[in-house]
């Protein structure tokens, strides 16, 4: 494995692929949603239809983390290159504020690490 390079993150942030949201459940454990977003001023912009449980879960508990990886074809040696963006940070939902069926997720980030298989 090795870093990222800051224009390496920024690269990947910037494609159109789906990231992981974790979110904390009523028990403690994390819970994995896929969702698309947009990486804007340093900050993630996701949206939800309104009634997703994962929306409750930020309202109780704003801790957060976010996965965004790619990986590309099956190489001859057997290995299969991947690069990923791991993100912890701090979730804030604006109600309806895109329509009235779906909040805007707001994810300011605390850290960013980036790494590569190869």
């Amino acid at each position: 494995m090795r870093r990222l390079e800051r224009p390496e993150i920024d690269a990947l942030l910037n494609l159109d692929v789906v990231a992981r949201l974790a979110t904390i459940d009523s028990d403690g454990y994390p819970h994995v949603t896929p969702i698309w977003f947009v990486w804007e001023s340093g900050r993630f912009h996701l949206t939800s239809f309104s009634t997703r449980p994962h929306l409750r879960r930020i309202a109780r508990n704003p801790k957060v983390g976010l996965v965004i990886d790619i990986e590309g074809e099956l190489r001859t040696d057997g290995e299969r290159p991947n690069r990923q963006v791991r993100v912890i940070g701090d979730a804030s939902i604006a109600e309806r504020a895109v329509d009235q069926q779906r909040s805007l997720i707001v994810v300011t980030p605390r850290d960013i690490v980036g790494v590569a298989s190869v």
